[in-house]
């Protein structure tokens, strides 16, 4: 009997946090610390390349974190379809987005990775752009501890 007990118990709090979860995607993460940072980088490089500053995009950064958090979950690293993913979230025409997976959550580490490779570099010093939401969740993937990020763009509409 207790077994049932704590099998009803645990299945209710799984309906519930299930139920619960598009309510919390509708407020949107926001970022932390180290995310905001991550901007913060992203906009000192741009300026330093004479391109107007990113603004944080709430929408863009529910899509970027859910990606993240996605990636750990289903334990993979990878774009997938991330226009369609991202459509989902934003109506903009252009979008692009960099990830990366590293051992320490370091903001300055992730860009200047982004900035040592030329597809991400491009997407970071894109004129197009002028939103930016970024996502960073933390966990395995496989047997390593992982920093996962995602960084959405996206043009005016």
């Amino acid at each position: 009997m207790r077994s049932v007990a704590v099998a009803l118990c645990a299945l209710s709090t799984l309906l519930v946090s299930l139920l619960a979860a598009p309510a919390a995607l509708a407020s949107g993460p926001r970022l932390d610390g180290r995310e905001r940072a991550v901007v913060r980088v992203i906009n000192r490089v741009r300026h330093q390349h004479g391109l107007a500053r990113l603004h944080v995009g709430r929408r863009l950064s529910r899509a970027a974190d859910l990606h993240s958090r996605e990636m750990l979950a289903r334990d993979f690293f990878a774009h997938g379809a991330f226009a369609q993913r991202v459509r989902r979230f934003v109506p903009y025409r252009r979008l692009g987005e960099n990830l990366a997976m590293t051992s320490r959550c370091s903001p300055r580490l992730v860009v200047r990775l982004w900035l040592r490779s030329a597809p991400h570099r491009h997407v970071l010093l894109s004129r197009s752009y002028r939103r930016v939401g970024v996502g960073r969740r933390t966990g395995r993937l496989g047997s390593r501890h992982a920093c996962m990020w995602t960084a959405d763009f996206a043009s005016r509409r």
